[in-house]
């Protein structure tokens, strides 16, 4: 696999990543013998040797629940996850790049435009806040990113008419604060700043909302490939597109939330897969 990396411009290899390699995983497994089940030792070896997806039930939710406690799993499953991803999508005709600076990105260049594929992220992260015991071991796989497009014109017009609402109440917004001839600056001076921004950004939004009533030949382009990984990917995993549901956000954030994309989630035990969708 490693002379295929040069074929994809894998980015910077993390020299901190917690992945372990093929054979110190094998020597791990090796020392529970005895300790785990047949069974589970088998299904572990499995993962190791890339023979199916961690993501896939092959194994009973509560042997799940039960292997997702265990530090040994998390090294396998990380392992399975990310050369899986790696070994499928290297098969296919498409040029990808590759990064692995934070987390294991895939990519590709639709004409100029930058399309996400897949994502990894499997690196620990614990708060710096708060005090960790020496001793303590954080069971979370991580999050893996699924990605693709969609051309909707209801949502797209719903979204048109939101950013109409917003501008009108924009345009007809008065500053606040007094203005101060004398005063370099000052909350006037500010709000008049982000007032012109958010309009600004409000109505380029707008523009490129309206360009797309027609969708060029890159548009459907990112369609086509985005929609072949996403399937290529679910199919590896086990799933399928009812087995998502609607991340759940606050009554505030609903309110602002851009309707051009959409996530949605599939919770396993210390892992989660997440569908990004992007309407065109």
């Amino acid at each position: 696999m490693g002379n295929n990396y040069m074929k994809f411009g894998i980015i910077g290899v993390n020299p901190e990543s917690k992945l372990a390699t093929k054979e110190e995983l094998i020597d791990l497994l090796n020392k529970h013998r005895g300790i785990l089940t047949k069974v589970i030792l088998d299904y572990l070896n499995s993962l190791i040797e890339l023979e199916f997806s961690v993501v896939r039930t092959n194994i009973n939710k509560e042997e799940r629940e039960i292997l997702s406690e265990l530090e040994l799993y998390k090294k396998i499953a990380t392992y399975n996850i990310y050369h899986r991803a790696l070994q499928l999508l290297e098969q296919q005709k498409y040029p990808l790049d590759i990064d692995n600076n934070e987390r294991l990105e895939i990519s590709m260049q639709v004409e100029n435009r930058k399309v996400e594929l897949f994502s990894f992220d499997y690196q620990e992260r614990i708060s710096l806040r708060k005090d960790i015991p020496d001793e303590y071991k954080c069971m979370r796989i991580g999050t893996i990113s699924l990605y693709r497009s969609l051309q909707n014109q209801d949502i797209r017009e719903k979204e048109i008419n939101r950013i109409l609402r917003k501008l009108e109440s924009l345009y007809a917004s008065h500053n606040p604060y007094p203005h101060r001839y004398s005063v370099v600056g000052g909350p006037d001076f500010y709000w008049e700043r982000q007032h012109k921004e958010r309009i600004e950004k409000l109505e380029d939004k707008l523009a490129e909302l309206d360009s797309k009533r027609e969708l060029t030949e890159v548009d459907k382009k990112e369609i086509e490939l985005t929609n072949d990984i996403h399937q290529l990917l679910l199919t590896d995993y086990g799933l399928t597109n009812e087995d998502f549901e609607e991340r759940k956000m606050t009554k505030f954030t609903s309110a602002e939330m851009d309707r051009m994309n959409k996530t949605l989630v599939k919770k396993l035990p210390n892992l989660i897969v997440v569908d990004q969708i992007h309407y065109l």
